[in-house]
This record gives C-alpha cells, sequence and structure tokens, in this order.
C-alpha cells in the first residue's frame, strides 16, 4: 500500500436525484489489497479519519490473498471500523476477496450487497443502493439485484468490475461505483495505462465517463496485485457529492481529468 493515497472531491450533478438526497456525501473505497498493517496504512487512516461521509461504500478487493483473509478482516475493520456514515457502509466483494471476509464483516456492521438492493431514506425520499455479486465474473445478476427496485427509482450500484456498465445502463441504473483497474497500475507518464484489466478502452480505467443515461465512476483503489509496484498512477480514494441539477461533472473536480470530461464515451 502507498503511503501518500490522494482523498479526491468528485462533484456529478443527476436530473433524476431526489430532492432528499442532494449534496449527500459518500466515501467510495476501492481495492484497498489490504493483508497485514503497515506504516502506509497508517497513514490511510489519518486520511479517512477527517471525512465524515453521508454514506460509506467499498467496491471490491478489500483483502489481496484470499487464504489470509483473517488477518486482512483485522487490518480492514482497523482501518474502515472508526468511520461513521448515518446512511450506512456497504459493500460488495471483489475477485481477490475470500468469501468467508462477508459474514465475518457482516458481524462488524458492514452490509453486503450481493445481487441484491438497499432503499436509502432521507426524509421523504429515497433511492436505491444496488450491489453486485462480482466475486467471479459469472456470480453476476442485475436482473436479481434490481429485482425489487421499481424501473423508475434512482438507482445508484456497486460494481467491482467497470465493464458491467452498459448491463447496468442498459437496466436504467444512474450511478455505477467501480474498482478493479486500478487505473491501470502502471501507466505511461501521461497517465495511459499500459495493461488493461477489462475490456473497457484504456482512457476508462479511471475517473468519471458517461455511458448512455447512466455515470460511471471508476476507482483507481489504494493496493496493488500482480506486480506490487504503482507507476504514474497514484492510489486514492473518492469522496463522491451527488448533486440535483442537469447532468455534469463539476469542473473543479480532481478524480475526473479534462479528457474524461470531454470525450465521455
Amino acid at each position: 500500500m502507498r503511503s501518500t493515497a490522494i482523498v479526491e472531491p468528485l462533484a456529478i450533478s443527476c436530473p433524476r436525484l431526489p430532492t432528499g438526497f442532494n449534496d449527500i456525501r459518500i466515501l467510495h473505497i476501492s481495492d484497498l489489497h489490504l493483508t497485514r498493517w503497515t506504516p502506509h496504512a497508517d497513514e490511510l487512516a489519518r486520511s479517512l479519519r477527517n471525512i465524515s461521509p453521508d454514506l460509506l461504500v467499498i467496491t471490491g478487493d478489500l483483502g489481496h490473498r484470499s487464504w489470509r483473509w483473517k488477518t486482512s478482516l483485522a487490518s480492514i475493520e482497523r482501518l474502515l471500523a472508526p468511520i461513521s456514515a448515518p446512511l450506512g457502509r456497504f459493500f460488495i466483494l471483489g475477485n481477490h476477496d475470500a468469501r468467508e471476509i462477508l459474514p465475518a464483516l457482516e458481524k462488524r456492521g458492514f452490509t453486503p450487497l450481493m445481487n441484491r438492493s438497499q432503499w436509502l431514506k432521507r426524509g421523504k425520499s429515497r433511492m436505491a443502493l444496488v450491489g453486485l455479486a462480482q466475486h467471479k465474473r459469472i456470480d453476476t445478476d442485475i436482473p436479481a439485484a434490481l429485482a425489487d427496485v421499481p424501473p423508475d427509482a434512482f438507482k445508484l450500484m456497486l460494481m467491482h468490475y467497470p465493464d458491467f456498465i452498459h448491463a447496468a445502463s442498459a437496466a436504467g441504473v444512474d450511478v455505477c461505483l467501480a474498482g478493479h483497474t486500478h487505473g491501470g497500475q502502471i501507466c505511461y507518464p501521461d497517465g495511459k495505462p499500459i495493461i488493461r484489466h477489462d475490456v473497457l478502452p484504456n482512457y476508462m480505467c479511471t475517473g468519471v465517463h458517461r455511458v448512455g443515461e447512466t455515470w460511471l465512476v471508476v476507482n483507481r483503489g489504494v493496493g496493488k496485485a500482480g506486480l506490487r509496484v504503482r507507476m504514474f498512477c497514484p492510489p486514492h480514494v473518492i469522496v463522491l457529492r451527488l448533486r440535483r441539477g442537469e447532468d455534469a461533472v463539476q469542473p473543479d473536480s480532481l478524480a475526473a481529468t479534462a479528457k474524461e470530461i470531454a470525450n465521455p464515451n
């Protein structure tokens, strides 16, 4: 884990966002790949301590080596337990996670969303938080995840693999949060990834993109997999603010590059 994970603010406007959720602050964490505790984890914990989100979501790969899930569990709890979020703390599994970690985290106050939805409520407003089971790609079942969600409801979806965005968009999802790619992890000096981890175009390995009527936010994550190094691809966590209004990424966003804003497709 690199010691200088960047906390990046990002604001997206959505015309369908329910009024009561205007300006909701979401802490989006992905791909921690955390096993044993390190001084770098201490630094990340200090950075997260200053964030007071309304909602905490984690899009998979909390741990790194699945057979060491108990060690990962202790470190994950130490990192995330101090973070409170009035609307809840939710997670899905990624391909590096052990299935055993799911019930263990649930006992510690984190809610798994594996091909199912959860209604979030603020006053008279409500929106659907939807999670996909993506421990393996074959586990994914978008129809099952949306089974209890009316078509006209605002939908915020958690996915590990961002290349499921087309299926999610076809299902009427408003915003998708994803990880897995690490932003390429090893990139050219201009940030262009050398290695792709899915079938999306290279420029969609990180940042904000528009696919049909759906926003896709791809998190570069914090940890590393394969080669245990990052080059020209700094780790980050995202503080996402959703605003009610015409579709737009705010120009002062640090998480979306000018290229991504100009070329959302």
